[in-house]
């Protein structure tokens, strides 16, 4: 028997059940039993064998120490074989807090999994992208966290048991709220079903591409290069140091393709790449490739759909 237990984020908790499906990889031939684990969530989530909550004061909710004091305990309790945490910018706080507390090593930001026999073999992006590592993990529990969007649970329909954990000798918070605000909700590329993406080779001003995009019902990307050029905000980045994203057509628009950002191209149905490098990597995962300048191809496929769409 192979338990995992997934640590569900109330600010993604579609991503977390997903990591069911990474739980489940890992459990490779065994038989496996998924716990998630929700902080003032009653809601009962399918997929899980078990959900167990744990109520917090609301302004200890994102307090670091106090979410991994409260896993240290449920492990303490529970023996988990696997522990699995979303890598978003709470979750990187997180693990490596906990595999500190419970001695054990974390592989983080995993993109596949693969198992033979009694080996695991978590495989994560290495030297800023430009290759992949397996990482061969023998200690438990195994520690991962994991980029949102890149595992897919398949539809569930399971209704976990409700257990409800107590917490003892817990240490007071250290944060102290001094004003809250309504956060704005924004569109997240991830949602897209169409994706304009621009690298570095794209050499036009971003708003030809936002123009693009509305026509095709769809939303604006970029590359890591366009961010660090300070041309776009870092919300839109495709790439391991970005979002991981899913959309039906990938128009990639001066993009070579560099291993760090192929790593954020997650089941895309079709992708379209325009570079005038006719060997860059992307055209080789493209269904269709067009050979030169990724800002004329734009300025002219503008002009056409509006020709079109009249």
């Amino acid at each position: 028997m192979f338990k995992a237990l997934i640590l569900i984020d109330q600010d993604f908790i579609k991503d977390s059940v997903d990591l069911i499906e990474a739980a489940t990889r890992l459990a490779g031939s065994q038989e496996a039993t998924i716990w998630g684990l929700g902080i003032n969530l009653t809601e009962q989530l399918k997929g899980f064998d078990t959900q167990l909550h744990v109520e917090l004061p609301p302004e200890q909710l994102k307090d670091s120490r106090v979410i991994t004091d409260i896993l240290e305990q449920v492990q303490q309790e529970y023996a988990f074989d696997s522990i699995l945490i979303l890598a978003t910018d709470f979750g990187r706080m997180v693990a490596p807090r906990l595999a500190m507390r419970l001695k054990a090593g974390l592989v983080a930001d995993i993109t596949e999994i693969e198992v033979e026999g009694q080996e695991r073999r978590l495989i994560r992006p290495a030297f800023s992208g430009n290759m992949l590592a397996s990482i061969v993990c023998e200690s438990t529990p195994i520690m991962v966290s994991v980029h949102p969007n890149v595992f897919h649970a398949a539809e569930l329909t399971k209704a976990p048991e409700m257990l409800h954990f107590p917490l003892e000798k817990m240490k007071a918070s250290s944060i102290e709220v001094l004003a809250s605000a309504e956060h704005e909700a924004s569109y997240d590329i991830r949602d897209a079903q169409v994706l304009v993406a621009a690298g570095a080779g794209f050499k036009a001003p971003m708003d030809k591409l936002q123009r693009l995009a509305e026509q095709l019902n769809g939303s604006v990307a970029v590359s890591k290069p366009v961010v660090e050029q300070r041309n776009a905000p870092r919300e839109i980045q495709v790439g391991q140091s970005g979002k991981t994203v899913s959309p039906e057509l990938y128009l990639a628009l001066g993009i070579y393709g560099s291993m760090q950002h192929i790593e954020g191209l997650k089941n895309v149905s079709d992708i379209i790449s325009v570079n005038i490098d006719a060997g860059a990597p992307m055209n080789y995962l493209a269904n269709l490739v067009v050979v030169g300048d990724a800002a004329t191809f734009v300025e002219k496929l503008n002009t056409r759909l509006k020709e079109v769409l009249k």
